[in-house]
C-alpha cells in the first residue's frame, strides 16, 4: 500500500471544493479508541488486540480553505476515499467550543458540537507537511489558541 501524498490529499478535496474556492492547508490524522480500552485488548492477547484497535481507529483528511474546515473520515492511511464527510464555516467554527493544542509529537483538534462533533490528532512524522498544515489549521479555527 501506499502512503498518501500531499497531492493525493489534495485531490480528495477536489470534489469538495466550490467554485473559486482553494485549499490553503491539509493534514491526516487519526482518532483511536481510549488508551484503558486499547490496554484491555491488548491483555485480551496481542494480535486480536492490534486488530481490534486498527479497527477502531478512524482515518481523517483535514482542510482548509478561506471559507471553511473540512473533514473527510477516510478508509486508512493510504486510502483517501470519502467515506464521510462533515463541513465548518469558519464564522460557525469560531462561536463553537473549540480546543487545539501542539506538544512533542501531536497536534490536537477538538470541536465540541451536538451536531458535529470533531475530535482528532495528527502526528509530526505521517509527512514533512503534516505538521505545519495541522498546526495551521488549529491557528485558523482557534485563534485564540496559544499553540
Amino acid at each position: 500500500m501506499a502512503k498518501l501524498t500531499d497531492e493525493k490529499i489534495q485531490q480528495a478535496f477536489q470534489p469538495q471544493l466550490q467554485e473559486g474556492e482553494q485549499l490553503t492547508h491539509w493534514a491526516f490524522g487519526v482518532k483511536q479508541p481510549s488508551i484503558l480500552l486499547m490496554l484491555f485488548l491488548f491483555m485480551l492477547a496481542i494480535l486480536p488486540g492490534v486488530i481490534a484497535v486498527a479497527l477502531l481507529t478512524k482515518n481523517y483528511l483535514i482542510g482548509l480553505t478561506g471559507k471553511r474546515f473540512i473533514v473527510l473520515q477516510i478508509k486508512g492511511f493510504s486510502n483517501a476515499a470519502p467515506k464521510a464527510i462533515t463541513e465548518y464555516a469558519l464564522e460557525e467554527v469560531h462561536n463553537m467550543k473549540v480546543a487545539t493544542s501542539t506538544g512533542g509529537l501531536f497536534t490536537h483538534i477538538t470541536i465540541e458540537d451536538a451536531n458535529k462533533p470533531f475530535k482528532a490528532k495528527f502526528h509530526r512524522a505521517f509527512s514533512k507537511t503534516n505538521r505545519p498544515h495541522a498546526m495551521a489549521i488549529a491557528e485558523a479555527i482557534n485563534p485564540k489558541s496559544s499553540g
